[in-house]
């Protein structure tokens, strides 16, 4: 990664002149990025990135938001493909170019001054503000479940003013499909109708979600372009990390022959950001996740990687790799030569990779389940929310998507059982229609003009 010129136009590298003057479009795509540590917030960006190439091979794609000004390089349709990160920030240093105040009033003097004079006025002097306003196209994933306020008021209020900066430079935002809600406050959903209400296209990643966006937007809003499709992270590719990892995984197998992958949440080890079980979960989640491999641990055949989706350096409570540790000291004694830990840093491509590898996948995160199924790996959805049932079903395995919310531990280890027992028979049926969700993710902007 370089510093870059964030004025400057980039592209898929390598695009020859004639693809580029046929298919150069400005593409700005808010609510992921690709250096979080959350892999499933990587896997949204470079997903989505792969989507927009699709449609239109030669798009300059800009990722807003986040603290770094950045050029991410990745490898799509066999191409090396530069995208520009724009940073955002909300600090006390309110003169910083690429603070939230600066975006704000040149997008009002923008609504008040109209384009013209605006862009003569402000002409190169803020390449940051100039990247948002000349943009042809704005998507929006905001982290697939974001547009909601279970992760906090605060947060959703963010989220919310960086989308009003689009609506006041006059752009149509084409919401990616993501889960609408639920929303605890009042005010949340006055802004959320309020940014539905100037969305070009609503895409919904679960059927439930198009009633509930209707519901939403009221009566008055009732011709709302509203769509179905299913996560844009079932066409993430998957790579073949270089490492030893790869080895064990394949010595695993040889030796006991069933291999299980087991995500374990950091944000759920922890009790979410408020560490008093935030999400209201009904059971225990380490007690829980311990009886999980005590369960499987009564096939012989068994073995269990505990395997990572959100890596973070500085050890918060999102950090899984810290909750897949304490689950293996809790049992290694007992387990030693049955429970491996996953160790190491992946990126997105490299842990789909892993969990590919695996005969059966548990997670709580939902894109280490969506990285399990995209590759036709049955998977049981320990859930937290109901972003699981509506991805789950969009794939027609919802009966393994349990909410720990209403479920007791007993429900849950029943459940594990029986997913366990019609895996063979879901990775057949997976394998069926998985290619048809791909293409249909895949080619979701063909009706976007």
């Amino acid at each position: 990664m370089s510093v870059i010129d964030p004025a400057a136009k980039t592209m898929s590298c390598g695009a020859s002149a004639e693809t580029a003057a046929r298919k150069n479009i400005d593409v700005c795509l808010l609510g992921a990025s690709l250096d979080t540590g959350n892999l499933g917030v990587s896997a949204l960006a470079e997903s989505s990135i792969k989507i927009i190439l699709n449609r239109c091979p030669g798009a300059n794609v800009t990722i807003f938001g986040g603290r770094s000004q950045i050029e991410h390089r990745m490898r799509l349709f066999d191409r090396e493909v530069c995208v520009t990160n724009i940073p955002l920030r909300f600090c006390k240093n309110i003169f910083l170019p690429d603070h939230y105040c600066r975006f704000f009033l040149h997008a009002l003097l923008f609504k008040v001054l109209g384009r013209k004079r605006a862009r003569k006025l402000f002409a190169g002097r803020n390449p940051y503000v100039s990247a948002i306003r000349e943009a042809d196209m704005v998507v929006d994933i905001l982290g697939g479940d974001s547009f909601s306020d279970i992760y906090g008021l605060f947060g959703f209020m963010q989220s919310f003013l960086i989308r009003w900066l689009i609506v006041m430079f006059k752009k149509k935002l084409v919401m990616l499909p993501q889960t609408y809600g639920p929303f605890k406050h009042r005010l949340a959903r006055i802004l959320a109708k309020h940014v539905l209400k100037h969305a070009g296209k609503i895409y919904s990643r679960d059927r439930a979600g198009l009633e509930y966006v209707r519901n939403l937007l009221g009566p008055r809003n009732a011709g709302a372009p509203i769509e179905f499709c299913p996560d844009v992270a079932f066409v993430l590719d998957a790579h073949h990390p270089q490492n030893s990892d790869v080895i064990r995984l394949e010595e695993m197998r040889k030796t006991r022959g069933v291999l299980v992958g087991l995500n374990a949440s950091g944000l759920l080890w922890s009790g979410g950001f408020t560490r008093d079980n935030m999400f209201d979960l009904r059971v225990n989640y380490p007690d829980l996740l311990g009886g999980v491999i005590e369960r499987l641990m009564q096939n012989e055949n068994v073995v269990i990687l505990l395997v990572p989706h959100v890596f973070s350096p500085e050890r918060t409570v999102e950090d899984d790799p810290h909750a897949c540790r304490q689950l293996y000291d809790s049992v290694r004694a007992r387990y030693s030569d049955r429970v491996f830990l996953l160790d190491g840093a992946y990126d997105q491509n490299q842990i789909k990779y892993l969990i590919g590898t695996c005969d059966f996948f548990i997670g709580s995160r939902m894109h280490s389940c969506i990285a399990a199924l995209s590759q036709c790996v049955p998977a049981l959805g320990l859930a937290y929310s109901r972003k699981f049932h509506g991805v789950f079903e969009s794939v027609g395995v919802e009966e393994f998507a349990v909410d720990m919310r209403h479920a007791t531990t007993d429900e849950v280890l029943t459940t594990v059982d029986a997913a366990f027992k019609k895996r063979k028979a879901t990775a057949e049926h997976l394998k069926a229609v998985i290619p048809g969700i791909q293409a249909q993710v895949l080619n979701m902007f063909n009706g976007v003009s």
